[in-house]
């Protein structure tokens, strides 16, 4: 996403639309003093508080996060230092969430995991868990995207006709290929061996010498330039039952999760808005003025208030139908009417045409991926 100085365009984001935990500033002074930089001095430059303990709740701009990860690239000379220190990432830099995924009983259900808290990672991000017949793409998604345009091959084999990373946001890239590395090491603590993703998708790297340094992490993972970033992972993987699974555990440390996001967002109007739509879509209140009613505020006020993100009331309705049709259709539990219904569409021809417009697949061929 771009980041923009005083003086230049104004962004469409906002610290407040954008943000991760606080951890991520600790993972990033952690690794860089080990690496001998002067990590105090280089917070004070960006007036950014050095963290001293795990604090799951306190959040840090992508903004603020951006800019350290820049001046840690001008300071060590070294454009694929923020690959380096997501590979250093612990399981306990995600507190709560990190103890979830470690407790979970198969990959899939690991991936799982991350897909329904990946706010708590980055606010207003969203994951998406793709079957192909090779395999499972992880692909990320975040509210402020734009349709491809082009069909690529890349794109094509990917069944990925969904929204994608504008490719002018350079700067957001930096942390976005650090953050895919990250995971990759996670899976591999969790799992207690090395995951080898059959591919991994990038956008235009944020230098030539990313590739590079992904290739030497991940030796066997064919590195396929597209308009998108994910990760897929062979079938035989994603069944497989994790050493440390404990589903008491997974749900306590879930419960956490709820608790802290809860606290995190409980002022945020956009998460405030799609948790009442979701709560809403079976029962048919979920219109705005049913939002509105609901959070103890005028129509009027509320759209001031999603205004000031740089959202809608439909974009929002819009998003939290799409991520809930694809959940439905994978699951392969429910009929196209039931679908259709449980998300608000009077019939099932009216949800088809939408899912199409969304994903550029029938509910059918979505299914069949």
């Amino acid at each position: 996403m771009a980041f923009f100085q005083a003086g230049e365009s104004e962004s469409t984001l906002t610290p407040e639309l954008l943000n991760v935990s606080a951890n991520h500033a600790g993972l990033i002074a952690r690794e860089l003093d080990k690496r001998g930089v002067d990590v105090e001095s280089l917070f004070t430059e960006l007036e950014i508080d050095l963290p001293h303990t795990n604090s799951p709740a306190k959040r840090i701009s992508v903004e603020q996060i951006i800019k350290l990860l820049k001046l840690a690239i001008q300071k060590t000379g070294d454009p694929t230092i923020a690959l380096k220190i997501y590979q250093e990432v612990q399981l306990g830099d995600l507190d709560a969430l990190g103890f979830a995924i470690s407790c979970s009983t198969t990959y899939l259900s690991l991936l799982q995991r991350f897909q329904r808290f990946s706010t708590y990672i980055l606010s207003s991000g969203s994951i998406q868990i793709i079957e192909e017949p090779d395999g499972y793409l992880f692909l990320a998604d975040i509210e402020d995207t734009e349709i491809a345009t082009e069909n690529t091959s890349s794109s094509e084999e990917s069944g990925a006709a969904l929204t994608n990373f504008s490719l002018k946001y350079k700067d957001f890239i930096i942390l976005l290929e650090a953050l895919g590395i990250g995971f990759v090491k996670m899976s591999n603590d969790v799992c207690q061996q090395k995951i080898s993703p059959i591919k991994a998708y990038f956008l235009s790297p944020s230098h030539p010498r990313i590739i590079e340094e992904t290739e030497r992490f991940l030796p066997t993972c064919e590195i396929v330039q597209a308009p998108f970033f994910g990760i897929k992972f062979p079938k035989n993987i994603a069944e497989q039952k994790l050493p440390m699974a404990n589903p008491q555990m997974a749900r306590i440390n879930d419960e956490i999760i709820i608790k802290n996001l809860d606290e995190i967002f409980k002022n945020d109007a956009v998460y405030r808005v799609e948790t009442m739509i979701r709560e809403g879509l079976a029962s048919g209140e979920f219109s705005r003025s049913d939002v509105a009613v609901k959070l103890g505020m005028s129509e009027r006020k509320l759209q001031q208030k999603l205004d000031e993100r740089r959202t809608s009331f439909s974009d929002i309705l819009l998003r939290v139908r799409k991520t809930l049709a694809m959940q439905h259709i994978r699951e392969d539990q429910l009929r196209i009417n039931q679908i259709a219904y449980a998300l608000g569409f009077t019939n099932g021809s009216n949800f088809s045409r939408s899912f199409k417009s969304w994903t550029g697949y029938t509910p059918n061929e979505f299914k069949e991926l």
